[in-house]
C-alpha cells in the first residue's frame, strides 16, 4: 500500500495537552492481530526507525515545541528512560569525570507504572485530576530523538519575561539558532518520505505560539508548498476579564491573519462558547461530564474530534484520499477558515438500530468545537468522519422489520449509504464528504473519565445509570465551511476594535509591530467576515 505520509507540528503547551491525547488515542487503537487488521493506516502519521540500542521503534512522525520548565522528567531526546550509548562506546574516561546533577523532575504514579511491567495496574489509584501538571505527565509514546525542541530564551509560567506578545515569537523564528535547528528538523522528516501529503500543525493562538506558528507556517509553505492544515487551539478560561484579554486577543487576530494567509486551511479549537478570554460558557455535550478549567480535560476532547476527523486521510478503505482534496473541498473562494464538530458519543441507544435513532432525532447533530461559532446544518461545504457503528446495527431483517420497512431509509444496505441519505435529506444544500470506519474508538487510561453514568462499556446510551467504565464508544466529528463562520470573526473583530491604537500596548510597539500592521490585521478580519455572509453564499 503507497503511504502518504503526514508530518505532525505542536506548538506551544495547550497545543501538546491536544497533541499528547491524539497521540495516546492513536496508541490505543492500535490492532496487532493479523486477521483482524486495523483498517486506519497508522503510516501516515507514524514511522518506523531504531533507536540507540538499535530496536526497532514505532514513533510519531512528529515535532514539538514548548518552553522551558515543561518537560519535567522527559528528556529533550523524547525518552523518561537513559538514552546513552553503551559503556564502550563512551568517549571519555568515567573515571575521571566530575558529574554534577540536578534532583530529578518527579512522575506521576501513571508514568511511574508505565516503566514497571511487571507491576499491577490499579487504574482507581491514579488521580490525574491532580497529578496533571503538565502534557507529559499522561505520555504514552516514546518520542524520536528529533521530536522535542526546548524553547530555551523562555520559562514556563514565568512572570518576569513571559512568552505572550505574537511578535516575541516571530522574532524567536528570525533567530539563527531556532530557525535553522527547526527547520533542519522538518527538512529531515520530509527527506525520509516517499509520497508526502503535507502538514498538520497546532498552534497556541492567544502567546508568543502564535508567531512562532505563523513564521514556521510561512516557511513551509515557502519551502515545500505542500497542504497545511491549521488549527490554532484557544484554552478555555473563566477567569474574571483582565487586561491580559486584549493581549490574548490581540495575539488571536495577527495569528488568524498571517495562518490563513499560508495555510491551506484553519480552524479554531476551543471548548469555550466564545474563545476570547472572557469568563464564559463551556460547550455542553449531552453525555459528557466534564471540567472545562482542566486543560486535561477540555484537551481529550479537542484530540477525539481531531482523531476521528481526520480519518478521511487515513483510512485503508479509500488509499487515495488526501489531505490536500480535504482543504480543496472546503477552502472554496478564499475562505480559509473551517469550523470542527463533535459528537461524543455518538447517540446509539441499547437495542436500538441506526434507522430508528436517526428517525426519532431532534436539533443538531453536532456540537460545535469552534469559538463563536454554532454549526448550522444548511449551506456547508463539510466533511464528517463516522466511526464504531457496526454493519449489523444499521436495521432489523425484512422478517423483523416492523415499522422500519415503511421508512425510506430502510432501503439503504450499509451504515455509509444511510448516513449518506440522512444527511443529504437535513443538511439542505450542504456538500458532503462522508468518511465511516466500522471500529469504534477505544477509551483507556489515560483518557479522562467524563462520560456520564448511563454511557455503557460499549459506548451505547442506556435509559438509566450503568455504573460501569466506558471501554469503546462511537464518535462522529467533521469539519465545515458555511455562512456560520462570519458569527465567529465578527466576534473577535468586535473585541478586536476595542483596541483604538496598538501604543497602548508597549510590548508590542517595542518588539516591532506597527500601528499600520494592527490596522491591516482589523481589515482582514472584517473581509474575512463579509466572505462568509449570506449575501456572498
Amino acid at each position: 500500500m503507497t503511504t502518504r505520509e503526514i508530518l505532525t507540528i505542536q506548538l506551544g503547551h495547550y497545543s501538546n495537552f491536544i497533541g499528547t491525547h491524539w497521540w495516546n488515542l492513536q496508541e490505543s487503537n492500535f490492532t496487532y492481530d493479523p486477521k483482524h487488521p486495523s483498517e486506519i493506516n497508522h503510516d501516515v502519521l507514524y514511522r518506523e526507525s531504531e533507536n540507540l540500542q538499535r530496536q526497532v521503534t514505532f514513533t510519531p512522525r512528529l515535532l514539538i515545541a514548548d518552553l522551558k520548565g515543561t518537560l519535567g522528567y522527559l528528556n529533550e531526546q523524547g525518552s523518561s528512560h537513559d538514552t546513552a550509548p553503551p559503556d564502550n562506546e563512551l568517549l571519555w574516561d568515567d573515571a575521571k569525570l566530575e558529574v554534577i546533577s540536578a534532583e530529578p523532575n518527579p512522575k506521576t504514579p501513571f508514568i511511574e507504572n508505565l516503566n514497571e511491567s511487571n507491576k499491577t495496574v490499579d487504574l482507581e489509584s491514579f488521580n490525574f485530576e491532580n497529578d496533571v501538571k503538565s502534557w507529559v505527565d499522561y505520555i504514552l509514546p516514546l518520542f524520536h530523538p528529533r521530536t522535542v525542541t526546548v524553547i530555551k530564551e523562555y520559562l514556563h509560567n514565568c512572570t518576569q519575561q513571559p512568552f505572550d506578545i505574537f511578535t516575541y515569537g516571530h522574532d524567536l523564528w528570525n533567530t539563527g539558532q531556532f530557525s535553522d535547528d527547526f527547520s533542519d528538523r522538518i527538512r529531515l522528516y520530509v527527506e525520509e518520505c516517499d509520497l508526502m501529503q503535507g502538514f498538520q500543525v497546532l498552534v497556541d493562538s492567544t502567546d508568543g505560539f502564535a508567531g512562532l506558528g505563523a513564521s514556521c507556517i510561512q516557511h513551509l509553505r515557502d519551502e515545500y508548498g505542500k497542504s497545511i492544515l491549521t488549527f490554532p487551539c484557544l484554552d478555555f478560561n473563566n477567569a474574571e476579564p483582565s487586561a491580559s484579554d486584549l493581549i490574548k486577543i490581540v495575539n488571536t487576530a495577527l495569528c488568524w491573519q498571517h495562518i490563513g494567509e499560508y495555510s491551506s486551511l484553519y480552524s479554531p479549537l476551543s471548548c469555550g462558547q466564545v474563545g476570547w478570554p472572557f469568563a464564559a460558557d463551556s460547550r455542553k455535550f449531552p453525555n459528557i461530564t466534564y471540567s472545562p478549567e482542566l486543560k486535561y480535560h477540555s484537551s481529550a476532547i479537542l484530540a477525539t474530534a481531531l482523531d476521528t476527523l481526520t480519518l478521511r486521510y487515513r483510512t485503508k478503505r479509500y488509499p487515495n484520499a488526501t489531505l490536500s482534496d480535504l482543504c480543496a473541498d472546503l477552502n472554496k473562494l478564499g475562505r480559509k477558515a473551517a469550523a470542527v464538530s463533535l459528537t461524543l458519543p455518538f447517540p446509539m441507544k441499547v437495542k436500538m438500530d441506526l434507522i430508528d435513532i436517526l428517525d426519532e432525532f431532534e436539533g443538531p447533530l453536532w456540537t460545535s468545537l469552534t469559538p463563536s461559532c454554532d454549526i448550522s446544518m444548511d449551506n456547508n461545504l463539510q466533511s464528517i468522519a463516522l466511526r464504531g457503528i457496526s454493519e449489523d446495527r444499521i436495521k432489523r431483517p425484512i422478517n423483523e422489520a416492523s415499522k422500519q420497512i415503511s421508512k425510506p431509509a430502510y432501503k439503504c444496505s450499509s451504515v455509509h449509504e444511510m448516513m449518506t441519505f440522512y444527511l443529504a435529506c437535513t443538511c439542505h444544500a450542504s456538500a458532503t464528504y462522508l468518511s465511516n470506519i466500522e471500529a469504534p474508538l477505544k477509551i483507556s487510561s489515560p483518557y479522562p473519565k467524563i462520560f456520564s453514568n448511563n454511557v455503557t462499556e460499549n459506548g451505547n446510551v442506556a435509559e438509566r445509570p450503568v455504573e460501569t467504565d466506558v471501554n469503546s464508544v462511537a464518535v462522529m466529528a467533521g469539519i465545515h465551511s458555511g455562512n456560520s463562520i462570519a458569527a465567529m470573526y465578527e466576534s473577535l473583530l468586535k473585541q478586536t476594535k476595542r483596541i483604538k491604537s496598538i501604543k497602548k500596548f508597549h510590548a508590542f510597539t517595542n518588539s516591532g509591530l506597527e500601528e499600520d500592521e494592527f490596522t491591516e490585521c482589523i481589515n482582514n478580519l472584517a473581509d474575512c467576515k463579509e466572505a462568509y455572509e449570506d449575501r456572498y453564499i
